[in-house]
């Protein structure tokens, strides 16, 4: 009698036991594994809390995948709205938190599709290509095999080297890839000749591609006009919205550290300024400095990338 009593007990603790490992095997198993991944407690208390109120099917993709991330982001934003607590200070630093985590992600090394050939680049990019004593051309990719085939350079929108007087010549290589960063890569023109009816240069591939630039933020490539309020004294309140019009813009990049800006005329880096646009139906205000401009000069305009 008293041999059989310690053993149901411990047998009604074992079940009771199974039965909460049953009950939170979901959460425990979603927490092992963002802790396995390198996530903080924190990070996946939040993640477990979207997966949630989201009723995702696959929790653990938010681990990994910014497309989950986009979408359940989504769902919580049309949930705020419908029940009127969009703008609500609850909502506002979940969804910050969010945003926060999704730019790790997205930036997260193991995430990286950095190139590091030039067997990777695509039909279409855009290229600058610089050619010593000639100064800086364009062109664009238009194949990629044994060789990359890229159209005649350009300067203003003109031709002004024939196909055979850049063969055997050694170029320095620039451009930026969507969503990525900008790179640079040495090459030797191989050959010049006709591709689809279209005069093209045959350049030499390079397996030393050097990545310029490094992401701090994501960048979203946009197309919003604005305004642009010069700050010529430190009295000047950066927080208030301007009612005078100022210079038309037109961003066509913005992240959470600064904005690609093109404006009319020649810009000039150091520049302080305001950047003031509407968003959906907000009004956004932006102070920062620019740091570099690239002036065309046949347009008479100036793409000036401004950071915070």
């Amino acid at each position: 009698m008293y041999t059989v009593l310690p053993a149901l007990i411990i047998l009604v603790i074992l079940i009771v036991i199974l039965r909460i490992l049953y009950l939170c095997s979901p959460i425990i198993k979603f927490y092992a594994t963002g802790l396995d991944s390198g996530f903080k407690i924190k990070e996946i208390g939040l993640l477990w809390k979207l997966a949630n109120d989201v009723g995702m099917e696959e929790p653990y993709s938010l681990f990994w995948s910014v497309p989950a991330l986009n979408r359940s982001i989504a769902t919580i934003i049309k949930t705020a709205r419908i029940k009127g607590k969009e703008n609500s200070k609850e909502t506002q630093i979940f969804l910050e938190r969010l945003y926060k985590y999704r730019t790790k992600v997205e930036l997260d090394p193991k995430n990286n599709k950095s190139l590091k050939t030039t067997k990777g680049l695509e039909p279409g990019q855009r290229i600058r290509i610089v050619l010593k004593g000639h100064g800086v051309f364009s062109a664009t990719i238009l194949g990629n095999g044994r060789e990359l085939i890229i159209s005649m350079p350009v300067q203003s929108k003109m031709v002004l080297l024939k196909g055979s007087e850049w063969i055997g010549k050694d170029v320095n290589i620039y451009f930026r890839r969507y969503g990525d960063a900008s790179y640079v890569f040495d090459s030797t023109v191989r050959d010049s000749a006709v591709y689809n009816s279209t005069s093209v240069l045959y350049l030499a591939h390079s397996e030393n591609l050097v990545r310029t630039q490094k992401r701090k933020s994501v960048r979203c490539e946009c197309s919003v006009y604005g305004s642009i309020y010069i700050v010529n004294s430190e009295s000047v309140d950066l927080r208030v919205l301007e009612t005078e019009p100022g210079y038309k813009c037109l961003i066509e990049d913005i992240s959470e550290d600064g904005a690609l800006v093109r404006i009319g005329g020649q810009g000039r880096p150091g520049l302080q300024m305001k950047l003031q646009f509407i968003l959906d139906t907000s009004n956004i205000l932006m102070f920062g400095v620019v740091k570099a401009v690239e002036y065309n000069k046949s347009l008479n305009q100036s793409r000036c990338h401004k950071k915070k």
